[in-house]
């Protein structure tokens, strides 16, 4: 995609929305789980992407392209990165952060680079330079501290007192089961990147593209509902009237990656990288500091984030 001269940092401008509305997702997801309403709005996000994305294409759309077969193919690779970023990806990442805590969980969030780099390397042919390997290093250095250091103890939800907000209780199975979920919908993000990518040579549209996305969720959703008890839960929760905090969580999700394709349309691959590593930052701040649901982060964690911050920067400037 070409950046227009004439428009300098808007790029940058739109990834750090897209930033800030992927933290806000974050939080609001974690404290719907905090209120105890059932599901978690996964796919009413898919939803109001296809809508979102949909409705800017029609209005703001300038591809017009005729049904080759590159374009074909191209559409197939848009409907790969749908199911990985719209079905596992999101739908995962929805859960771990009900798991584990949306602090816990933009940590986790940092692999997505380092499975993209890696995926790129394996079907792309790109070479594995000495950045990458350092940033590989950084990266897992950073989601290991995190794992292996655990965090500390936490109050019990609802707890009332004088000391202080209450903070949410989570056991150690749903933390181990939490970042499970936070790494394979790390994976599946960075899969989702790399089709983009073989998409995008065919047809260079990433509304269009959004929008081919979202609804291949839709459409996978109801698909994994027919033969998954969890996913139809899941799935049914498009028709009950959603909580404050799910509608929250799904407008800011489909914002962030709407916005996050526009930045990718007026600046790098690098700057976006680079300014998206800082959602984890502001999801923490968002819930330890203003909402005051999840302690503030502690030494490990912010060992941690420096690790993994630190290899991201080195993977995209590598």
């Amino acid at each position: 995609m070409e950046t227009p001269a004439e428009t300098p940092y808007l790029g940058e401008l739109y990834a750090l929305c897209s930033a800030f509305f992927y933290g806000a997702s974050a939080v609001a997801i974690n404290k719907n789980a905090e209120s105890g309403r059932p599901g978690n709005g996964a796919y009413l996000s898919v939803l109001l992407t296809a809508l979102m994305a949909g409705g800017l294409w029609l209005i703001m759309g300038r591809s017009v392209w005729d049904a080759t077969q590159t374009v074909w193919i191209s559409v197939g690779f848009f409907v790969l990165a749908g199911l990985l970023a719209n079905i596992s990806g999101r739908v995962f990442m929805f859960r771990a952060v009900e798991l584990v805590g949306a602090i816990e969980i933009g940590i986790l969030r940092r692999m997505i680079p380092v499975f993209a780099a890696f995926l790129a390397i394996l079907f792309l042919g790109e070479r594995i330079t000495a950045s990458v390997s350092i940033g590989f290093f950084l990266v897992f250095s950073g989601v290991a501290t995190v794992i292996l250091g655990g965090r500390p103890p936490r109050a019990a939800a609802g707890a009332t007192g004088k000391a202080g907000p209450s903070v949410t209780v989570r056991s150690p199975e749903n933390l181990r089961h939490g970042r499970i979920f936070g790494t394979v919908s790390s994976a599946s993000y960075g899969g989702a990147y790399v089709s983009r990518k073989f998409a995008m040579d065919g047809l260079p549209d990433p509304l269009l593209g959004t929008f081919i996305g979202a609804i291949t969720g839709l459409v996978g959703g109801g698909t994994v509902a027919l033969f998954s008890r969890y996913g139809r839960a899941e799935f049914l929760s498009l028709f009950r009237r959603p909580s404050v905090w799910q509608l929250v969580a799904a407008v800011t999700v489909s914002l962030g990656q709407i916005y996050q394709f526009f930045a990718l349309k007026y600046t790098s691959v690098t700057a976006v990288a680079i300014i998206g590593s800082i959602e984890m930052f502001i999801a923490a701040w968002l819930s330890a500091a203003f909402l005051k649901s999840e302690k503030k982060p502690g030494p490990v964690f912010v060992l941690a984030s420096c690790f993994a911050l630190a290899g991201t920067v080195v993977i995209a400037l590598g």
